[in-house]
């Protein structure tokens, strides 16, 4: 089975993607976070998204 999505941890790197042309599809709070405050990103899975996260 074929992931449709993948998720980033760090805004950083989020931007980073979002200005390359990668696809945003959703962000949610961090659940594992006590306090509430981080979130994660969810981006479609495109190609050379994998590779260009395995740079960062």
């Amino acid at each position: 089975m074929k992931k449709e999505t993948i998720i980033v941890f760090t805004p950083q790197i989020a931007r980073e993607l979002l200005h390359d042309g990668y696809t945003m599809v959703d962000i949610k709070p961090d659940k594992k976070d006590p306090d509430g405050k981080r979130s994660i990103f969810i981006f479609k899975m495109e190609d050379g998204i994998l590779e260009k996260m395995k740079k960062k």
